[in-house]
């Protein structure tokens, strides 16, 4: 069975096909080879909550409503797990092969069941257990305190992309060679995931220095120790981000993103880039915006994963044919 994840604008397109919108007249067939390969059992299309977040972001409930009805019925409650437990997944797996010991809990599935799965709330939820009502109903109504959070995650994203801008900027980064400027995004990829990989060392019952530098560098240190510790960390973050797949994705696209001096950066990449990460992994075909397809092909994880990736999901029935042949 093909794993197809399709971005929020893809879910948008077949849900103008669905509701007879003249825009959607060219994603018809799409639309409808979609639903017979379903029938047929040889595609899934998992949901994350990156749909959710966006779903829940645009303003017209009937226009949440019609987009639900057409997420659940194409991915019938199958969820695609979220950034934080599939990196909990491969920090867990790198430290049982560095230390000798078995992982010391269950992994998180990669695909799963229902929100519950997807949002890191349940990860064995099963699919006779997802009422696909109430999962429509879920996705087409913004929670309670959805927007005064963060601003719909509005301001979350501004941070990112606040992040990114001035990430490797200053003359004294700008004239340095790409290798040094690759290496402080490289570290700052540990850094986001500090408290996760503090965590796995908790479960695997290793001290919180076993990873030296990696395991010790925090943004909450003093600024001297942290400079001390940040310039350790320097030659060591690529290879170890290298050994978890999702993260390592995320970063390469963070990468090729930064070598492009005109790159201007958007906030919603926050999500984009997140989620993208994981479906490149865990999915056989990623259909996505045309800049991110360019990405993915540049960075050489569409081989390294046995992916594919395309831009238009008008040729969804092409695509699955040569797949599925």
């Amino acid at each position: 069975m093909l794993t197809v994840y399709l971005d929020q604008a893809k879910w948008i397109n077949l849900s103008t096909a669905r509701v007879g919108r003249v825009d959607g007249a060219r994603f018809v067939s799409a639309l409808d080879v979609a639903r017979q390969a379903l029938a047929m059992g040889l595609v899934q299309f998992p949901l994350s909550t990156g749909h959710y977040i966006e779903t829940w972001r645009a303003s017209d409930p009937d226009r949440r409503r019609r987009l639900a009805e057409t997420m659940i019925e194409l991915s019938r409650g199958l969820s695609l797990a979220k950034p934080p437990d599939l990196c909990d997944n491969e920090l867990d797996l790198f430290i049982s092969r560095l230390s000798g010991r078995p992982s010391p809990r269950t992994a998180w599935p990669p695909l799963g069941w229902g929100f519950p799965h997807g949002s890191g709330m349940f990860p064995d939820t099963q699919r006779a257990q997802v009422d696909l009502d109430l999962e429509v109903q879920h996705l087409a109504r913004r929670p309670e305190g959805y927007l005064a959070h963060g601003g719909g995650h509005r301001d979350y994203a501004d941070l990112y992309r606040e992040g990114e801008e001035g990430l490797l900027t200053g003359d004294e980064v700008q004239n340095r060679p790409r290798a040094f400027q690759e290496a402080i995004v490289a570290v700052s990829a540990v850094m986001e995931i500090h408290e996760n990989i503090g965590w796995a060392l908790q479960r695997a019952e290793l001290p919180a220095d076993a990873l030296g530098p990696i395991s010790l560098a925090r943004p909450d240190l003093p600024a001297g120790q942290r400079a001390k510790l940040l310039g350790e960390l320097m030659p060591l973050a690529r290879a170890f981000i290298e050994e978890l797949p999702t993260r390592d994705a995320a970063l390469r696209m963070r990468l090729l993103r930064h070598q492009n001096p005109g790159t201007k950066w958007e906030s919603n990449e926050m999500v984009d880039i997140a989620y993208l990460a994981c479906a490149v992994v865990h999915c056989d075909l990623v259909v996505t915006e045309k800049q991110w397809v360019h990405e993915l092909k540049r960075s050489g994880l569409l081989e390294q994963h046995g992916t594919q990736a395309m831009h238009d999901v008008a040729e969804l029935p092409s695509v699955l044919a040569d797949l599925v042949g």
